[in-house]
């Protein structure tokens, strides 16, 4: 859509395919988006800084508001209605066909409707003077910093979209951003190079992917599925969920809401530090 190649930042979306590592949770289709819909204002971004970063996240939200009312649920569990982590799962999204082409539909009608937002100037954010002046704190970009700190794997572009994550994707409830950042941090690693890779590799790693999320023990070379779905265990045994709204119990309704409460939050503060240190682990055993 906005003519640029960001091979790098599509390698780290690799495990957020099936709600972050075929987990069930916020939708690929819904992370992606938002991604992408930052890129589309990184100028400006760059340019406003604070003030740019709380309108991108009002149509981040806007962005989920319509995927829901059109899709029923940003949750690929809700949308599926399928557990990849079973066998008979894996099976029924594929079979007949009906739930993988659903998905399709999903993705082709989300492309046509971020398509537009290349036309719309971004809104006017409600943030007082004292907090465009304030460094804010993001999830997801706190633990894609702490990852390239501690093991050197990091790109600045990735984390200074990540934001997006806040409150769960544009304070939406959705997927936690400490999770994601994590996900994401490890596939600047292990995630595929989808436009360098034939049909056969990009088959044969999305199989051996899928079938590394049924086995107690992965198969073969690490790679994203196998080593992702160990850190969202791993993750949800100490959060309880994987969600924003599950975790917290809290609704956002906007950025100064939201800085307020990721500033003084020890809970929201330890899972980004375990989401860091568990992703870090990885990496460094990896290289």
């Amino acid at each position: 859509m906005m003519g640029r190649r960001e091979d790098r930042m599509l390698k780290a979306f690799t495990g957020l395919e099936g709600g972050i590592v075929a987990s069930g949770s916020t939708c690929g289709v819904v992370t992606g988006g938002a991604l992408g819909l930052a890129l589309m204002y990184d100028d400006m971004l760059q340019e406003r800084g604070v003030v740019a970063e709380a309108a991108v996240l009002s149509l981040t939200g806007e962005y989920l508001r319509w995927f829901e009312q059109n899709f029923g649920s940003p949750f690929c569990r809700d949308r599926s209605g399928v557990d990849f982590y079973t066998t008979w799962g894996q099976i029924r999204y594929f079979l007949p066909g009906d739930r993988v082409g659903k998905c399709l539909w999903h993705i082709r009608g989300a492309v046509r409707h971020l398509y537009n937002y290349q036309e719309k100037d971004l809104p006017t954010p409600d943030i007082e003077a004292k907090e465009r002046q304030d460094e804010p704190i993001h999830c997801a970009q706190a633990v894609l910093r702490g990852i390239k700190d501690r093991t050197g794997i990091g790109d600045p572009l990735l984390e200074r979209l990540s934001f997006v994550f806040d409150g769960g994707v544009g304070y939406q409830g959705g997927v936690c951003g400490a999770l994601a950042g994590a996900i994401m941090g490890i596939n600047l690693l292990l995630g595929m190079n989808i436009r360098d890779m034939n049909y056969f590799q990009t088959i044969k790693s999305f199989g051996v992917g899928h079938v590394n999320l049924l086995l107690e023990k992965p198969i073969g070379q690490a790679e994203p599925f196998g080593v992702g779905k160990e850190i969202v265990k791993k993750f949800k045994e100490e959060a309880n969920a994987t969600e924003c709204h599950s975790i917290i119990g809290k609704e956002f309704s906007g950025w100064t809401d939201f800085q307020k409460h990721i500033s003084s939050s020890d809970k929201c503060n330890g899972l980004i530090e375990l989401a860091t240190s568990q992703a870090s682990k990885v990496i460094e055993k990896l290289m």
